[in-house]
């Protein structure tokens, strides 16, 4: 089933009064619509992080800027290589991928359409038909591990992650980092659920890190980590979510989350194509772009030389004095 969703010809209509309409000209309005077609990550909608950022980065799109918006959930495809085939063939202005786990099926279609615009988040391409957006995930992952740092009275804190691979590692270091450059005695355990969409997991990993005194836990881990921030809620303990404010998830636990802002990526891919038309290379988001921060910190009794300390380090990162990469 289509899952697309635009603006209809009636709302394009009104207050074009003084301008022209698209009624005088129906088919320039055909040739000027843009569509992004999006291919979900594997959780899909409902993960409170990940993709439900980005179909807030869809809906901007479409609201603003009269973009038509097309998706697919795997769920239905059952394949990322028949999702992006499917969308592909449609030849809408551009075709993304998002996540990383989908990169290699995006490119094996992007061959069979070298024409058709491809973008890809979270992963880069060679190919000259493919817009590549990543992150610098660390940058906001070390001011989390920074906050968990500062939080922590057992010196003891804990990283789940969804699955081991070099987006992820990337995480972890960022949140080991920021923590030893505020203690650098703190003890720092890191697991990996091998899964994105296994809440139970994540709690169970959660409620053996708390046992071994982590008082602050970070979830890098899709759905898997609503199950860590649960677990620390149930424990007393304190949380940092990802991707998106997690607060909803676990109120009494998530003192931040690490925003990494997948619906600039969104909006930024349609901003270049609109622009530029069909291209390649990379276009890299991080805290000097306001594609990562922190979210407000809560259930914290910080102290205002605590929260200097922590937006110094913010301000050793615009200024480049910080590589943790």
């Amino acid at each position: 089933m289509s899952k697309r969703f635009g603006l209809s010809l009636l709302a394009l209509t009104v207050g074009l009064a003084g301008c022209g309409s698209v009624i005088d000209d129906p088919q320039q309005a055909v040739k000027e619509r843009r569509e992004m077609a999006v291919v979900l990550s594997d959780v899909g909608l409902g993960d409170q992080s990940f993709s439900d950022a980005a179909m807030s980065g869809m809906s901007l799109l479409r609201e603003k800027e009269d973009w038509f918006i097309d998706y697919r959930e795997l769920n239905e495809t059952k394949s990322y290589e028949v999702a992006f085939a499917t969308l592909a063939k449609q030849k809408p202005t551009v075709v993304v991928g998002l996540g990383f786990m989908g990169q290699a099926d995006l490119e094996k279609v992007a061959k069979q359409y070298p024409k058709q615009q491809f973008a890809l988040i979270d992963a880069v391409s060679e190919l000259p038909n493919v817009l590549s957006v990543t992150f610098k995930e660390d940058e906001g992952s070390y001011l989390a591990g920074a906050a968990a740092a500062i939080q922590s009275e057992s010196e003891t804190i804990g990283f789940i992650g969804g699955m081991k691979s070099p987006l992820i590692e990337k995480f972890e270091k960022g949140y080991k980092a920021g923590a030893t450059a505020v203690n650098p005695d703190i003890r720092v355990l890191v697991d990996y659920a091998e899964d994105f969409a296994a809440p139970d997991k994540g709690r169970q990993l959660a409620d053996a890190q708390m046992k071994k005194k982590a008082d602050v836990l970070y979830a890098a881990a899709g759905l898997t980590g609503s199950g860590v921030l649960e677990a620390a809620e149930a424990n007393g303990k304190k949380a940092i979510g990802v991707d998106s404010d997690q607060t909803t998830i676990a109120p009494d636990a998530v003192m931040t989350s690490m925003l990494k802002q997948v619906d600039l990526a969104i909006t930024k891919i349609g901003d270049t194509v609109k622009a530029s038309g069909l291209q390649s290379g990379q276009i890299v988001l991080g805290v000097k772009d306001g594609a990562i921060q922190l979210a407000p910190i809560r259930n914290a009794n910080f102290t205002p030389k605590e929260l200097q300390q922590l937006e110094q380090l913010k301000q050793d990162i615009l200024e480049g004095k910080v590589d943790v990469q």
